[in-house]
């Protein structure tokens, strides 16, 4: 089994549970507050690493004290962080969180930082492993022309190439044109297609518009309605397990990381879906971003809980 590359973010996350979610100009007493290492690569890359997979991840921090926190967690997480470069005159990437503690769901602002530092040229440190590698995995919270690249050089080294489309970006959609699979949430899919996504045949007609730009197939984050497949050969509805939420911060990480880690591996497109799936579910269980990232025997210990099942659209 080969190994993982994952280029893309990383981020303290400061996190607050509020009774709810603040609408503009209203004050609210919030509790809880921690700080919680994150940023949709970096999540991807422990996520990566408690599934299994041998992961190294490529991404930037800035010469600060929340730098020096980013790298010693990775570190913990053995994570391989030998790539990853200090960026000088940004400060680390950060993200501000509020989650309503009844239901999970949050509200993220992200200050990029240093991840707006990682060029081109700091992909040439992945050449030698291309050939140890099956997959890579991308986000949107890099600069696109790295993304655009990184994943034109991978696929022309024959890797599985994976893009968490995240978060939503007015993007061109030719940075989609190296990627064997995209995986967007509702949100992202509706901003990246421009079709309104008010139902599941919406979603189908919006990921369609994605699919004529991609290399392969799209996936699509459903969170409490499960998740969706579309390939030229037609479109899958995958119900969702039913879990209690607690916080739902990078569940989409999970989801993503575990995809790519069962692609790498070579399963099928629909199973690989439905452990994502059960990764996803056991993500929303746990307060934080990377603290919620599941293992592997949690992903199947929750698998052998249902028959795996899937409705054709």
């Amino acid at each position: 089994m080969g190994e993982q590359i994952v280029v893309g973010s990383i981020n303290l996350d400061m996190v607050v549970t509020s009774p709810k979610i603040p609408g503009p100009g209203e004050n609210i007493c919030g509790h809880g507050f921690r700080m919680v290492p994150g940023g949709k690569g970096a999540n991807q890359a422990v996520a990566s690493t408690r599934l299994g997979k041998k992961t190294r991840f490529l991404g930037c921090v800035g010469n600060d004290f929340f730098g020096d926190y980013l790298l010693e967690n990775l570190s913990k997480a053995e994570v391989d962080s030998s790539l990853m470069r200090r960026a000088e005159g940004f400060s680390s990437g950060v993200a501000l969180i509020v989650v309503e503690e009844n239901t999970g769901v949050n509200t993220i602002v992200v200050d990029n930082g240093a991840n707006e530092a990682l060029t081109i040229k700091d992909l040439e440190g992945l050449e030698v492993f291309y050939d140890s590698s099956d997959c890579i995995l991308f986000q949107l919270e890099s600069p696109l022309d790295v993304v655009a690249e990184g994943s034109r050089r991978a696929k022309e080294r024959g890797l599985i190439t994976v893009l968490d489309a995240g978060p939503p970006r007015q993007v061109e959609l030719s940075v989609l044109a190296n990627f064997d699979v995209v995986s967007p949430n509702r949100n992202e899919l509706e901003v990246l297609s421009g079709v309104r996504v008010d139902s599941i045949a919406h979603v189908v007609q919006a990921a369609k518009r994605l699919l004529e730009f991609s290399a392969g197939s799209i996936v699509v984050k459903l969170g409490e309605e499960g998740s969706l497949l579309l390939t030229g050969e037609g479109a899958w509805l995958f119900p969702p397990y039913e879990v209690k939420p607690v916080d739902s911060t990078a569940a989409g990480d999970a989801f993503t990381a575990a995809l790519s880690v069962a692609l790498g591996e070579g399963t099928n497109l629909h199973d690989a879906v439905w452990f994502a799936n059960a990764a996803g579910a056991l993500a929303v269980t746990v307060f934080g971003a990377q603290p919620s990232m599941p293992k592997r025997n949690d992903v199947i210990a929750l698998m052998t809980k249902r028959q795996r099942q899937w409705g054709h659209l």
